[in-house]
């Protein structure tokens, strides 16, 4: 992540000597002022753990000739796929860590913090007419004047398919669960995801999204076998809100053109992150998380 940081610090630096418009100039600058500090942040852990790090870029490039070939949209194009780069390796970094909980937290902020800088850029870009919009998901309805594009169908599609998968796991799940602690997380695990399936279900409809089939009302099977244990069911779970979080990232950055169902991903993946950690957290306690292979320093 350092090693990253220090080449979109350059790539920035080198971008804004050629930059006309003041307004993107300005947004590339906090972009960068965010930069240094997630940089000296990441710097001085490295040199906590005694980790060797990369070599650092020059502390600013300027060029005071302007080269109109590189326009405004351009840079903007380039600086909008550096964020998603970014975003990628961030969430693979959270999703990962799973062993240093202040590392993961790190991580986690400086992932909310480039959420917000992302959506900031993208409706600037938005404004200017230099974003790419998706194609609109055409019904025989009236909509409004925000339409939802095909990508954002198709992951509106992907979520509630998904979390009717994790509703009916977990109704199994809670079937053969023994411990008690374990059994009152997997049921507030279950009301949440019925909010969810409701909230994404009226969204659906709103937009005439064809909805899937449904999971069973009741799942509940009459043996309790020995080899279901707890470790084993929290081991999955944990993996399933792994790719959750991978599902609701992928939604936030690539939902372009309604930025109220864009809010609907980012709410989601908010959650999703918070729950990991306790989660995570909850499984380490209990002894049932697998022990990596430490970095010794």
């Amino acid at each position: 992540m350092l090693r990253e940081r220090y080449i979109s610090l350059q790539a920035n630096q080198v971008m804004s000597n050629f930059i006309h418009d003041r307004d993107l100039l300005i947004l590339l600058d906090s972009n960068l002022n965010d930069f240094k500090k997630q940089i000296k942040v990441m710097e001085n852990m490295a040199k906590k753990f005694k980790l060797k790090v990369p070599s650092r870029p020059p502390s600013d490039f300027k060029i005071s000739q302007k080269i109109n070939e590189i326009s405004d949209k351009m840079i903007y194009k380039i600086m909008y796929n550096d964020f998603l780069a970014q975003m990628q390796g961030l969430i693979r970094a959270i999703r990962t860590s799973t062993t240093n909980d202040d590392l993961r937290n790190v991580f986690m902020k400086f992932y909310l913090g480039h959420l917000e800088n992302f959506v900031d850029w993208f409706k600037f870009g938005k404004l200017k007419g230099w974003a790419d919009i998706a194609p609109a998901f055409i019904t025989f309805k009236a909509v409004e004047a925000e339409k939802l594009s095909v990508n954002e169908a198709d992951h509106l599609w992907n979520h509630i398919t998904q979390r009717y998968d994790n509703l009916q796991q977990t109704q199994f799940y809670l079937t053969f669960i023994h411990d008690p602690d374990f059994k009152v997380i997997v049921q507030q695990g279950q009301m949440v995801l019925q909010q969810q399936i409701e909230r994404l279900e009226k969204e659906a409809n709103h937009f005439e999204v064809p909805l899937p089939e449904r999971p069973p009302a009741i799942m509940e099977s009459p043996v309790d076998p020995e080899i279901v244990e707890d470790r084993y069911m929290y081991r999955i779970v944990l993996k399933g809100m792994q790719a959750a979080i991978e599902l609701h990232s992928t939604a936030a950055v690539e939902t372009t053109r309604n930025d109220k169902l864009r809010g609907l991903f980012v709410g989601l993946l908010k959650k999703e992150l918070t729950s990991f950690d306790k989660f995570l957290k909850f499984g380490k306690a209990k002894g049932w998380t697998k022990v990596e292979p430490m970095y010794k320093f």
